[in-house]
């Protein structure tokens, strides 16, 4: 089985492949990333500069339109490129879960998009 197969399996949410642009605070941290995905549930930063597991950051982004913010933390981190157990290479950056998403109904509206998504890339 391959590993995204795995992670798939794992994840509650569906994520969309797409990369937009993420205001990323911490306590002593800040830095404007690109997201490599995005789920109802969190998403994926690239960045060689990451934090360590736990750590709770601020998350600023436009998703369609829509500004969107977010507590989150930092869920795992990879601090430079490397491959998987399957030889693939993955970039540097942290998987980072929401924990509060403002405005109310952001949520919903990510999971949504990631479903429009997915169907159109299914056609």
């Amino acid at each position: 089985m391959r590993q995204e197969d795995k992670w798939a399996e794992k994840r509650r949410h569906k994520r969309a492949y797409i990369r937009f642009p993420v205001e990323c605070r911490g306590k002593s941290y800040w830095q404007c990333v690109e997201a490599h995905d995005i789920s109802a549930g969190g998403l994926f930063l690239l960045t060689d500069k990451v934090e360590p597991p736990q750590t709770k950051l601020e998350i600023i982004f436009t998703f369609h339109k829509r500004l969107i913010h977010a507590e989150a933390q930092v869920v795992w981190s990879r601090m430079k490129p490397g491959k998987d157990e399957t030889g693939s290479m993955q970039p540097a950056g942290m998987g980072i879960m929401f924990t509060r998403l403002i405005p109310l109904g952001s949520k919903d509206f990510i999971d949504e998009l990631v479903k429009m998504m997915e169907e159109k890339s299914d056609v």
